[in-house]
């Protein structure tokens, strides 16, 4: 109270008491109190005014002292000679956070081209813009008017500045504000934020934060490299040292411009490294950057120093021939195959990786070649290892098709329409039914039922060969355990699911399995779970421990398909698979062909003498059943036999054999498939 005894409000409030105590007139108090509150609502007014002040001050000082701190750090990467690219982006992102803008972006002149900006670093950009506007014209856009006058450029209606850069307004930027760069006093550059916020300004104090940025990149460019370097590193893959996918574009820019100018062809060769993941994966990614490294130096090696060989991203490089015929681009690519197939030395270890190449030759736009060399490297991937393909229209059709198949199946997935059928496998002597194996189909709401050769291929080249392969498992593990409930004999039926290559290579699939067989009830024993050779050609120690992670759970593992992989005798002998299915490719010609006859014999004796339940598959004739029991095969599956079937449609053969002795025999080496001896 005593502070306030000096306050004009105070003042006034003795009066008012002094004019009271003397006896005055009501009017006279009545004014004193308008007075008084006029008076007291000044003062508050002040004070909110002088704590917003206050607040304000403290935001301010604040908002200085971390503009303070980021730009300590950025002197200290720069005084400590820091990557220049790593400056770079560090001033783009402390402008970015402290300026509140969406997108900031940083833009040096082109030495061999000084009426072009190169974007050397962004934040808050799209990539797709990143990509098209990489370059751009100066004195366009905020950042080449900047540039261009060497001073401070604010444009607050983007879309209406007739020198805007077409991209962004497109995209909806509202206002930009741009300050020009320096090396060693010479404009170089410029540096811009924009946003999409409508009546977006930029006060005194934001223009001062970017101008501190602008000094700190002018600063890093006198102190640390030339102008030339940033560009360099900009467009260059720091692991490699390759063009990078923007300067590729740039390249193929101007080759075609020259290509159709002298009428001659360009060539575009997308190359993948068949098995980098594996070493990846395996080894590291040390041993992986040393691995792409020496590929990047034998692509080199491969090509006219007048051509461009790139890094497009992860293992796949890009390579652009100019001036160049059919019989050119051929021999080109196979001395890169060659030059891959040559053993890696990573680590002290001898590595095989192999690679793929897609070819597009032509006079196409950018979008077009590199989509069609695309197209053709996933053609050629799909035909095996170390092939090459030519891009040919039909293709993009194929393509397109497939995208649109796979949009289909997710939905379908979600739809439910994807359904189960189940082909019986019997006891070829006595046709006793001992297990089923599970087929998938689709029922297609247009194309009617498709099998899997039609759509499981798009699903393992895309993410839903998981999911799929996860409700296969479990559909068919209920409805194994309902027909074990509905049928005595049913304890003893084997239930065989199909595992693709995609889905073995799931370091959580024991867990899966283990998850969905304690979820519907089924004995571990009953479940047989099919593998390819192919899924054993991937990696052996991660294969062999998937594989005892399952025999841990008591699952039964079979080769499927057997006869048509590489490497077969070594898979049987180092893996513990418990069943040998022969394929259809050799039951077809038992009894026809001698040799044929010898091969399907040999399996059938190499799965007995390793203790193996063995299964022939395809049996379409009596004659080939006579021929399998007299070579000693036990079991088989086929038309001959039976079809694969919805669930409701087998319930009839389910039912004879359960009402049959053969059927009813409880013990387990009676019923069922017998286990391995293994």
């Amino acid at each position: 109270m005593r502070a306030e005894l000096t306050s004009p409000a105070a003042r006034q409030l003795a009066e008012l008491r002094a004019v009271l105590a003397n006896g005055g007139d009501q009017a006279a108090v009545a004014a004193a109190l308008d007075v008084l509150a006029a008076t007291l609502a000044t003062e508050r007014e002040l004070r909110d005014r002088q704590t917003a002040e206050n607040a304000r001050l403290v935001d301010s000082l604040a908002e200085r002292h971390r503009l303070l701190e980021r730009l300590s750090k950025i002197q200290s990467s720069i005084v400590s000679r820091r990557d220049l690219q790593e400056v770079l982006n560090a001033i783009v992102a402390g402008a970015h956070e402290l300026l509140g803008d969406e997108t900031v972006g940083l833009r040096l002149i082109d030495p061999e081209d000084p009426q072009q900006l190169i974007l050397v670093a962004s934040a808050g950009i799209k990539p797709e813009i990143v990509e098209r506007m990489h370059r751009s014209p100066l004195g366009l856009g905020a950042g080449g008017q900047a540039a261009a006058a060497g001073k401070l450029v604010v444009i607050e209606d983007y879309g209406g500045d007739e020198r805007n850069l077409e991209a962004f307004a497109a995209d909806g930027i509202s206002s930009a504000l741009a300050i020009p760069v320096h090396e060693h006093g010479e404009v170089v550059g410029s540096l811009v934020v924009a946003t999409h916020k409508a009546g977006r300004t930029y006060s005194q104090v934001e223009r001062e934060m970017l101008l501190a940025f602008a000094d700190h990149v002018s600063l890093a460019l006198t102190d640390a490299k030339t102008v030339a370097d940033a560009i360099h590193q900009a467009l260059h893959d720091s692991l490699t040292e390759l063009p990078n996918r923007q300067l590729l574009i740039d390249r193929l820019d101007h080759a075609q411009a020259r290509a159709a100018r002298a009428g001659s062809r360009v060539a575009v060769l997308f190359v993948d490294l068949d098995t980098f993941k594996n070493v990846n994966d395996t080894f590291g990614h040390a041993a992986g950057d040393v691995l792409l490294r020496e590929a990047a130096r034998r692509l080199l090696s491969c090509i006219r120093a007048a051509d461009t060989a790139a890094r497009f991203g992860g293992d796949e490089f890009v390579v652009l021939l100019e001036d160049v015929d059919s019989e050119r681009v051929a021999h080109v690519a196979d001395r890169i195959l060659d030059a891959m197939n040559e053993p890696f030395d990573i680590e002290g270890r001898e590595l095989y990786i192999g690679a793929s190449i897609g070819i597009a030759v032509g006079t196409g736009q950018n979008d077009d070649m590199l989509r069609n060399a695309d197209l053709a490297l996933y053609r050629a991937k799909a035909k095996g290892r170390g092939q090459k393909q030519v891009f040919e229209p039909q293709m993009h059709t194929a393509m397109v098709e497939r995208i649109e198949l796979e949009g289909a199946l997710a939905n379908a997935l979600r739809e439910h329409q994807l359904v189960l059928h189940y082909q019986p496998i019997f006891e070829l002597a006595t046709e006793r039914l001992v297990g089923t194996e599970a087929l998938i189909r689709w029922e297609h709401p247009v194309r009617g039922l498709l099998l899997p050769g039609e759509f499981i291929p798009v699903a393992e080249d895309s993410r839903l060969m998981a999911p799929l392969g996860r409700w296969v498992l479990a559909t068919a593990c209920a409805q194994a355990a309902a027909w074990r409930d509905e049928y005595e004999f049913g304890t003893e039926l084997t239930m065989a699911v199909n595992f693709s290559s995609a889905q073995f290579a799931d370091a959580g699939v024991a867990g899966d399995v283990g998850r969905i067989t304690a979820e519907s009830g089924l004995d571990p024993e009953r479940l047989v779970i099919e593998l390819t050779e192919t899924a054993f050609l991937r990696d052996t120690e991660a294969v062999t421990e998937r594989m005892r992670e399952l025999k841990q759970l008591g699952i039964r593992l079979a080769v499927d398909d057997f006869g048509t992989g590489n490497a077969s005798l070594r898979h049987l002998a180092s893996f513990p698979v418990d069943v040998l299915k022969v394929d259809r490719s050799f039951v077809a010609r038992i009894g026809l062909d001698r040799r044929q006859t010898a091969i399907a014999g040999s399996i059938i004796r190499l799965g007995e003498d390793l203790g193996l339940t063995v299964i022939a598959e395809g049996i379409e004739t009596d004659d080939q059943i006579a021929q399998l029991l007299a070579l000693g095969c036990g079991f088989g599956q086929g038309f001959r036999l039976a079809r694969p079937v919805p669930p409701e449609e087998l319930r009839p053969m389910l039912a004879r054999t359960h009402a049959s002795p053969l059927g009813s025999v409880a013990k387990l080496e009676r019923g069922g498939l017998p286990l391995s001896r293994r």
